[in-house]
């Protein structure tokens, strides 16, 4: 297996980890061993958070809210020949409350630092 086959499945199982991490109440965790200090996201209908404390606090904030749902799954995976950045689409769930359940699509832009994979943005959208 080559360079870029081994990194796609790395991503791959990083998302699936911070996901399953994430249902554990683990955000903490999840965001110190995978995230960029300066890592950026952009949520549906929100401005850009930049910063890996600042993304903790919207997320935990988020999800300790009643009846708030969030999933998602990696669909694919790319690792450039360098082996040292790729990207994951993926696609996301969430439900806020009183509200409908909404569906989308993200990716992830990883770097590897150090000879590890870490966050360095992500984008999500709505389907509708």
């Amino acid at each position: 297996m080559n360079e870029q086959s081994t990194g796609v499945n790395e991503l791959m199982e990083l998302e699936r980890q911070i996901f399953r991490m994430f249902q554990a109440g683990e955000i903490d965790k999840a965001m110190d061993e995978h995230l960029m200090e300066e890592a950026m996201v952009c949520p549906p209908g929100m401005d850009r958070i930049v910063g890996r404390e600042n993304q903790k606090i919207m997320f935990k904030e988020l999800l300790k809210m009643e009846g708030v749902e969030l999933t998602w799954e990696p669909i694919e995976a790319y690792v450039g020949p360098s082996g040292d950045m790729g990207y994951v689409y993926g696609s996301v769930e969430w439900k806020m409350p009183n509200e409908d359940r909404q569906k989308g699509k993200y990716i992830s832009v990883w770097v590897k630092v150090d000879g590890r994979w870490q966050n360095s943005v992500e984008i999500r959208n709505s389907n509708g």
